[in-house]
């Protein structure tokens, strides 16, 4: 016995076909008119019936059994992944100074510390003890690690000492290591880069706030000179490269720079659109509390939350149209995550900052819950000893590791809503702020880009669904 799943979403396209998407699976698929009228016909069938139909959308989640429980499918699979000891996830601030003085930058308090040698060895002791751990349960450990700052780029001669020294444990130890980083990219030029990716460096992530114009209004070093055609001149001798990398261009919008954002992306796509290695995206300026006052003078000109979002689902599907002509894939992971896709993937978590085995490093080895925090000894959750161990604070660490299903009633319209899978609360920072889900998608946004799909992608999908309809997006399962 079958019913539909709770998260699917659906919507009538051209000559009775049908677009499916299921937020739970992250599956897509396009039915034929044929299809459609059996997928409704399952639906109100009360006996066991088989079809290859069937098989195919049990597969991917958009029919399930009467009896199955998907909220405690989700559950299980979060709590399953924020406590899985085999994922450590670091995320070290090798400098907490920076070389651009940039108004709305949320690290707020740069202590201008610059981590030293013994930082790094007590980083690598920490990784000891999880190595060995997992080792002793027969398990390798999956070690991701995030540069971030201030400019990490101001420390990179410790970024080397430190993977100099990690190579040596990986030899001991059964360790899979992914590393990013997070830079303003007026450090990163063809020699930096090439150095970072030889040490295993190949996510990289650069901010850009729309053209030359724009850009240097904000993005200026602390002299105040321009950086924008430094930028860029080392993102093209970049992709002049034969280097293994992945590069995503950040753009930070605001009310009055979006023109200028506009002319950056026809300016990226005529440079780098047939490159696949560079992605580009987009976010709103966020007004991050802070004690900085330098933010007021632009306070006017960022987007509330709510049309934030909106412009920012403007520009993706823009970028997207132009960008789906040159290439065959045009959405990957960046430091930050899933970017530039249209229907989003389920996550079992918002952000890093919620697993067990996550940390934010300052350079100090402060630990911080969030990299908006970094510098704030009041929301320090504890400090990393020499040996690897860590002293916490109680009261701050208990805080930031609950999870929305240890409050179900304070979180119940998350817990009922159709869009947990993809969102699963939000940013945990908002959340504890407002005490409710931070909601970065809802259910009318979800149906317009379902529309917007139908529109972009066109005869390229529909027609192509045969008899048993197609299933449009792979390796999204949970």
């Amino acid at each position: 016995m079958i019913k539909e799943s709770y998260y699917n979403f659906k919507i009538r396209a051209k000559d009775g076909e049908l677009l499916l998407y299921n937020t739970k699976t992250g599956a897509v698929a396009i039915l034929d008119k044929k299809s459609t009228h059996e997928f409704f016909k399952l639906l109100n069938e009360t006996r066991d019936l088989h079809s290859e139909l069937l098989s195919s959308l049990k597969t991917e989640g958009f029919l399930v059994s009467k009896d199955d429980d998907e909220i405690s499918d989700i559950r299980s699979w979060h709590l399953k992944h924020i406590n899985d000891p085999r994922f450590v996830h670091l995320t070290i601030l090798p400098a907490e100074s920076c070389n651009f003085a940039c108004p709305y930058c949320f690290q707020y308090r740069k202590r201008n510390k610059i981590m030293k040698p013994k930082i790094y060895e007590a980083i690598l002791n920490l990784i000891k003890k999880h190595v060995m751990e997992n080792s002793k349960c027969g398990n390798e450990t999956f070690l991701g690690i995030s540069w971030f700052g201030g400019e990490p780029l101001l420390a990179i001669q410790g970024i080397k000492y430190f993977y100099e020294k990690l190579k040596m444990l990986c030899r001991r130890f059964p360790i899979k290591v992914s590393s990013s980083i997070v830079t303003n990219g007026y450090l990163l030029n063809k020699g930096v880069i090439k150095n970072l990716v030889e040490l295993g460096v190949t996510d990289f992530q650069v901010t850009l706030d729309g053209d030359e114009v724009s850009h240097d209004k904000l993005r200026v070093l602390k002299n105040g000179s321009p950086t924008f055609r430094t930028i860029y001149r080392n993102l093209i001798e970049i992709s002049n490269t034969d280097l293994n990398f992945k590069m995503a261009v950040r753009v930070n919008f605001t009310k009055t720079n979006l023109k200028s954002v506009n002319n950056l992306l026809q300016k990226f796509v005529k440079d780098f659109g047939n490159d696949p290695r560079f992605l580009i995206y987009f976010r709103p300026v966020y007004n991050f509390e802070t004690t900085r006052s330098d933010i007021q003078c632009m306070v006017s000109d960022i987007f509330n939350f709510e049309d934030g979002l909106k412009q920012q689902l403007q520009f993706t599907l823009k970028a997207l149209e132009m960008l789906v002509p040159l290439r065959q894939e045009v959405e990957w992971l960046t430091p930050y995550g899933k970017v530039l896709e249209l229907l989003p993937a389920p996550t079992p978590c918002w952000c890093q900052a919620e697993r067990l085995y996550s940390y934010i490093i300052g350079a100090d080895g402060q630990l911080f819950p969030c990299d908006t925090f970094v510098g704030d000894k009041n929301h320090s959750i504890g400090y990393l000893l020499p040996n690897g161990e860590i002293i916490y604070n109680e009261e701050n660490l208990q805080k930031w590791k609950s999870s929305i299903f240890d409050a179900p009633e304070k979180y119940s319209d998350c817990l009922n809503c159709r869009l947990l899978p993809i969102c699963m609360g939000g940013c945990k920072r908002l959340r504890l702020s407002s005490g409710k889900g931070a909601c970065f998608f809802r259910e009318k946004d979800i149906f317009f880009v379902m529309h917007k799909y139908t529109e972009i992608f066109g005869d390229e999908i529909f027609g192509k669904g045969g008899e048993q309809g197609e299933n449009l997006t792979k390796g999204l399962g949970n």
